[in-house]
């Protein structure tokens, strides 16, 4: 077994050249497996039952896909503790904006390699894998580590996630700790945003133009409701989080009619709500409330229809837990430095459902991601997986006594 920085660059080539947009990540989980046992873990795939997340958990996926499954490795004994899991995903979004190489056929420039996927996240992948297998072999990891690779991350799904969620559970096994390796650019987040995203479908009555007090113009009914929507922000009760960006509403598209003469029959918008872990509890009924009261006041052939696009929710963990220090000192940096992390992840599902204390800390720059030419200094990924390798034996983790219920 071999994993050093040779073996994470050629690992990390591997892994880019495959396509592995969400729903198609079998061949990218497929060479994962290879990696991981090449890197001496115990692999085991964990199945994806929509039926069984649908009726557990009322979670539904945006992604359409039969035979889903997530890639679990393992390194340290079964059953001891401290027991960590590191997740991330294989799934890539769709190539965007003009590439100057092709996407898929990964190449290195003055130590930065580049290719879709490449720092989201696959780099995190790669050092997990090697960090979780160096720890192994200095033979001062007393606990187990599992390393959590899941598919239909990216359009807000998490269903890769939540089925090893939901394995764990079933099985009475909660982790002491989860790290999600995303783009960080090595910092450790304690923090994450939430994103919660709607269409609304607003009905009027048409009519010609000339003749508009015989209909009821949807498009602006629909400014109107967008207008309304977006006074959410500036409720007095809410509470922001100072590692966040601010909350927000952004009304990311509003069309309908057919042209000037005809008053709109129908008119679509999609707004998508920036929001805090304290507004978590309140959300939902904050806009159905701003719904229903617009509602009331509209002539009653008025019509709105709401339908959920995905629910990113936020999280925030204790930044004193010994955890944040160990893992900062593993990194070289300040043991109590911490920020916030301001995109979507999986955390929410280790935070939120499993109960897990939670963290993201993981290569690249969440500002090279979604975009044409993204890259990730290969340093960058060696390094946190030597961080690894000097966190897991040593988490900063005081045992719970208690069973799991």
């Amino acid at each position: 077994m071999i994993v050093d920085d040779e073996w994470i660059k050629s690992a990390l080539e591997r892994l880019v050249a495959i396509s592995s947009p969400s729903g198609g990540e079998r061949p990218a989980l497929e060479e994962v497996e290879r990696l991981m046992i090449e890197a001496g873990g115990r692999v085991r795939r964990v199945p994806v039952d929509r039926d069984r997340l649908r009726d557990g958990y009322g979670f539904e996926s945006p992604t359409a896909a039969a035979d889903m499954y997530a890639v679990v490795g393992s390194w340290g004994a079964d059953g001891a503790r401290p027991f960590v899991v590191l997740n991330g995903h294989v799934d890539t979004v769709e190539p965007a904006g003009a590439w100057r190489v092709p996407p898929l056929e990964p190449r290195i420039v003055d130590g930065w390699l580049n290719g879709l996927g490449s720092a989201d996240m696959k780099a995190g992948l790669v050092a997990a894998i090697a960090g979780a297998a160096r720890a192994a072999g200095t033979g001062h990891l007393t606990g187990l580590v599992e390393v959590q690779v899941v598919p239909d991350e990216e359009a807000g799904g998490g269903t890769g996630t939540l089925a090893c969620v939901d394995e764990l559970l079933r099985a009475g096994r909660r982790p002491d700790l989860a790290v999600v390796c995303e783009p960080t650019s090595l910092a450790v987040a304690t923090a994450q945003v939430g994103s919660r995203a709607l269409a609304l479908r607003v009905t009027g009555v048409e009519a010609h133009a000339n003749s508009k007090h015989l209909g009821l113009n949807a498009v602006e009914l629909a400014l109107d409701l967008a207008g309304e929507l977006m006074s959410w922000v500036d409720r007095p009760d809410r509470t922001s989080h100072p590692l966040l960006p601010p909350a927000s509403v952004n009304i990311g598209r509003i069309g309908g009619g057919t042209g000037a003469t005809t008053v709109a029959a129908e008119c679509l918008l999609e707004v998508c709500f920036t929001y805090h872990p304290a507004d978590a509890s309140t959300l939902v009924a904050d806009v159905d409330e701003i719904v229903v009261k617009w509602r009331a006041r509209q002539d009653p052939q008025a019509g709105v229809e709401l339908r959920e696009l995905h629910d990113v929710r936020p999280f925030q963990t204790d930044p004193s837990l010994p955890a944040v220090a160990a893992l900062n000192t593993s990194l070289g940096r300040n043991a109590r430095a911490h920020i916030g992390f301001h995109a979507g992840s999986d955390g929410r599902l280790l935070d939120g459902v499993l109960g897990t204390p939670t963290l993201i800390c993981g290569p690249g720059d969440i500002r090279r991601v979604h975009r044409a030419d993204e890259a990730v200094e290969l340093r960058e990924v060696s390094a946190h997986a030597a961080a690894l390798e000097r966190f897991l034996p040593n988490p900063g983790i005081t045992l719970r006594e208690e069973p799991m219920t």
